[in-house]
């Protein structure tokens, strides 16, 4: 099969996964999803995706869909009934429902939606002709009237437009009226009533539509006199009762103005619960029961059966039509410099990798909205040295004179030689100060500098095809402190000269800075710059400080973890002073009618606010899961999972007050236990809870301070009530006898010896139990592979160690001896994999299983490296299984396709139903096969047996031959 070929089938596939079709702004990830990588249309010879797809019309039919461009698998005879098979799979009647997620493992989200759903961040738009022309293009058919048009009656239309409004309280595209009210009172609206609707203002309101590429009006019911109050007053007197809500309220202009706030769409069932708590009015239940109401203003997207589980997106989202391949076509801002470039020739815009996480060199910031890089790669840093190096080589053959820059003007591009002569670099000119001094801008560096005119050369035409390397950018969530002592200084010491990862937030427009987050990635533990840079602006002397063997009153416990970790909380300033903070913000969030404190864009770091127990707390975000955020209650040391529609920002007028005030949850471990690796047993971390949380008289006593890390650590001996300060009075010293550690020290002890690679000892008690996995390969129901869920995190963190470990001593290295049968680390797709060699090749290739992941791979003998023990010690995470209730048959590729569907890359829950041994006697755990059931239960209302839906195939398959 040609290459050719081979896309057009998995092309087909992905789209006979989709009954209602896939978007064209969507079908780049699904397949991607499939097949691990995108479609190359340029590597095919087009220009863009949509131009590809219309020439292969034997696989892809296309046609608009609610304003957006949809494809659909082109049925032929080869494919009619697996197209078939697949419709039915994807109705509601079936208990079958699939969605092709993203590879890449993640920890398991809270959201029971988001596992399989990968909602899009924009859709395509009608084009401008396309959108204002298709209502008068189309045919009309022909009908025959109940009632004859007559003499305009005015009266009559404008009584008619109010009762077809008030049908249609979310307004209506100005070019559907006519037609809706044909449909509604059987008679033809007046061309001149058209005209007059702008004038009629009391009986509705005429809207140009703004921020989106449709030349049509919006028609509404009549505005309110008065727009919704926004209260200004300061939060002292705001707690004087809700504010004045207007009777009238427009819908569709405020639900639109909710969806902008969330570029990943918007789950209906958060809408009516977001609407009042924005707005302080209850939403109108009948659009959620005709959700077709709001298709002018937004799309909807059913991603599940239930008609009633839909995501919403804003209309106006931008046209990524022409960025379907790859992010290649989004230009970078302007030059740092803020000089406007002299030249008839200009490079062009700098284009931003498509890594999600580019490394980039920090080489100055003016402040934390003006933070110039330099992006470091192949077609970035690499690139500029070799046009240095070009350069260099030029200039030395041609006359110096000839060369020389005579007359310099501000925002001229030049070239300038280093103080050594050997080495030269582009510039613009940002000054001329005297007739031979001149101050330059170095455009792929980002810093300015003072040289004499005679260092300046004229940039030959042949160095300008090369963008300009510095760029700005705008660290996220610091707007307000830009330019704060504390962040300069934490910038200057963290960031500057140093080589950092960089993440660009979403969403952003062509015409503003980049917003990002920057990470430092050399440490032991990674450094978010952003976070480092909020800390410093915290008053330490706010916290209560802790002496070593100082007893402290008045102690609230506020979470207890299952590795035995306490936090709490001690009177101080920043407690009291945090307390009168949420009370002013309770007060605030009630008197404003306003979307200004959603929060529309999430990163890892960001300080904002979330409900816990009916009252808003502080929260950090700690990682984002699409619409489903990790947060930690930073002042209860609580860690949570909650929507994006959840959060808020916090109030303005307060935020510096809240930014000073540090974390007031202390970390805390109880003295003199020996701590159990891993996590505690369920009945001593309930015993612990109910022994301290909320108790009212709880006092500790400080033991040690482990001040090492960012995040100090106090070792503690906790008292409750109104027992002595003896130590045998301890909480520590009653959990320490009591029978329950004990059995939790024994256990531990069990543990630690059978943490090896042989599970042998325990993997037979598996039968029966139920197990969460993840399954990242599938044949067909009688081979697939699963890793335990529980061990996913510590797989991710052991590929990081081997990374870095093997890539520091790949220089070094000497030839490995490779022997069959052995186990070793080898380079996979630039990461480190621990596998398993089947064999040895005569070309230097060996093929090998990794252990881990259950795939099987050709590498050279050159990428294979001694497995250390380090390494040896978590066990091997891959493990065969085949599917239990299906029998052993011959699976057809069909059958193994839907199979495929509704398993690969995905997270489930495993009931084993026996093991399977591949020899006598004691097998390692790769040469033994689980038997299992496997369940999604990703579905709210039910839980989906995949044997089951297997079955269902097999036999439909079986009676259609």
């Amino acid at each position: 099969m040609s290459y050719e070929e081979s896309i057009k089938k998995m092309l087909r596939s992905v789209l006979q996964s989709s009954k209602g079709g896939v978007s064209v702004t969507r079908l780049q990830s699904d397949y991607m999803s499939l097949c691990g990588e995108g479609i190359p249309v340029r590597k095919l010879g087009y220009t863009t995706l949509e131009e590809y797809l219309r020439s292969i019309p034997s696989v892809v039919r296309m046609e608009y869909r609610m304003g957006q461009l949809t494809c659909f698998a082109a049925v032929c005879k080869e494919t009619a009934h697996i197209a078939e098979l697949v419709a039915k799979q994807r109705t509601s009647k079936k208990p079958g429902h699939s969605q092709l997620v993203n590879c890449r493992m993640r920890p398991k989200p809270s959201n029971p939606y988001m596992r399989n759903v990968k909602p899009r961040s924009s859709l395509r738009q009608p084009s401008l002709g396309s959108s204002s022309s298709w209502p008068m293009n189309r045919p009309r058919p022909h009908v025959s009237y109940g009632v004859q048009c007559g003499v305009y009656d005015q009266e009559q239309i404008q009584g008619r437009l109010t009762q077809l409004l008030t049908k249609y309280c979310s307004g209506l595209w100005l070019s559907k009226l006519p037609g809706v009210y044909k449909d509604m009172f059987n008679q033809h609206l007046d061309v001149q009533a058209l005209t007059d609707l702008a004038k009629w203002t009391s009986i509705c309101s005429v809207e140009k539509a703004s921020g989106t590429n449709r030349t049509d009006c919006l028609v509404y019911p009549p505005l309110p006199p008065k727009p919704f109050p926004v209260s200004t007053t300061s939060t002292s007197n705001t707690t004087a009762g809700s504010p004045t809500i207007p009777s009238t309220v427009t819908t569709p202009k405020i639900s639109s103005e909710l969806l902008s706030k969330y570029s990943n769409g918007l789950w209906v069932h958060a809408l009516p619960k977001l609407f009042m708590d924005t707005y302080k009015t209850p939403f109108p239940e009948h659009i959620l029961d005709n959700l077709h109401l709001l298709l002018d203003i937004c799309n909807v997207e059913h991603p599940l059966p239930d008609k009633k589980k839909a995501i919403l997106y804003k209309s106006n989202m931008p046209d990524m039509g022409s960025n379907t391949v790859s992010q290649e076509s989004q230009p970078c801002r302007s030059l740092p410099s803020g000089v406007k470039v002299l030249s008839s020739v200009v490079p062009p815009l700098l284009v931003l990798p498509s890594d999600q996480y580019p490394s980039v060199l920090v080489t100055d910031a003016l402040n934390s909205n003006t933070v110039t890089v330099r992006y470091v790669g192949e077609n970035y840093s690499n690139a500029q040295e070799a046009m240095e190096d070009a350069m260099c080589s030029f200039y030395s053959q041609s006359s110096v004179d000839h060369q020389r820059l005579h007359s310099p003007a501000i925002g001229q591009l030049a070239a300038v030689r280093g103080e050594e002569g050997d080495e030269l670099a582009r510039v613009q000119i940002i000054d001329v100060m005297t007739s031979n001094k001149v101050k330059v801008y170095y455009v792929d560096y980002g810093f300015s500098a003072e040289t004499s005119l005679t260092s300046l050369l004229e940039l030959h035409q042949n160095f300008l095809s090369l963008p300009f390397q510095a760029t700005s950018v705008r660290l996220a969530g610091l707007e307000l402190h830009s330019s704060h002592p504390s962040v300069l200084s934490t910038l200057d010491s963290l960031a500057i000269g140093k080589i950092l990862l960089m993440e660009t937030l979403e969403p952003c427009n062509h015409n503003e800075t980049s917003v990002v987050v920057l990470y430092d990635t050399s440490q032991d533990d990674d450094v978010n710059i952003n976070s480092a840079c909020l800390k410093a602006l915290q008053d330490k002397t706010m916290d209560n400080p802790l002496t070593v063997n100082t007893t402290y009153q008045d102690v609230c416990v506020t979470n207890v973890c299952s590795d035995g970790l306490i936090y709490c909380q001690l009177p101080s300033r920043g407690t009291a002073k945090l307390s009168k903070l949420l009370d002013k913000t309770e007060a605030f969030f009630i008197s404003q009618v306003t979307s200004d404190s959603l929060v529309s864009r999430p990163f890892g770091g960001k300080l904002c606010l979330a409900r816990y127990k009916g009252r808003w707390s502080r929260v950090e975000i700690t990682s984002l899961h699409g619409r489903v955020v990790d947060i930690l209650f930073i002042d209860l040391g609580i860690p949570a999972s909650v929507e994006v529609t959840e959060l808020r920002e916090m109030p303005p007028p307060l935020l510096n007050d809240f930014l000073v005030i540090p974390p007031q949850a202390i970390r805390c471990r109880l003295a003199d236990l020996s701590v159990p690796a891993g996590d505690w047993s369920p009945h001593a971390i309930l015993w612990l809870k109910e022994a301290v949380l909320g108790s009212e008289d709880c006092r500790m006593k400080v033991l040690k301070l482990d001040l090492e890390k960012a995040d100090k650590l106090v070792h503690m001996y906790l008292f409750t009530g109104a027992d002595s300060q003896e130590l045998d009075k301890s909480i520590n010293h009653q959990l320490s006898k009591s029978e329950l550690w004990q059995k939790l020290a024994e256990q531990n002890n069990n543990t630690i010896s059978n943490n090896n690679l042989d599970t042998g000892k325990t993997i037979r008690d598996w039968p029966g139990q139920n197990m969460d996995v993840f399954v990242p390969v599938a044949c067909h129901p009688g081979h697939f592979v699963i890793q335990p869920w529980q061990d996913v995190h510590k797989l991710v963190v052991l590929m990081g160690e081997m990374i870095l470990y093997y890539n520091k001593m790949e220089s070094t290295t000497t030839a490995t001896q490779i022997q069959k049968g052995e186990i070793y680390a080898a380079k996979v797709d630039k990461n480190w994999h621990r596998v398993l060699v089947k064999g040895i090749l005569s070309n230097r290739l060996v093929s090998v299983y990794k252990l881990d992941h259950g795939k099987h791979e050709l590498v050279s003998s050159t990428q294979l490296r001694p497995l250390i023990e380090e390494f040896r010690q978590l066990p091997f995470q891959a493990i065969s299984a085949q599917l239990a209730g299906v029998g052993q048959r011959q699976w057809s590729e069909e059958v193994s396709m839907i199979f495929r569907e509704h398993v690969e890359n995905r997270g489930l829950v495993a009931q084993v139903e026996s093991v399977l041994d591949s020899s006598e006697g004691k097998a390692d755990l790769w040469e033994r096969r689980l038997t299992v059931y496997l369940v999604d239960t990703n579905h709210e209302d039910r839980d989906i047996w995949i044997h089951n839906i297997m079955l269902d195939v097999a036999g439909e398959l079986s009676s259609d031959t």
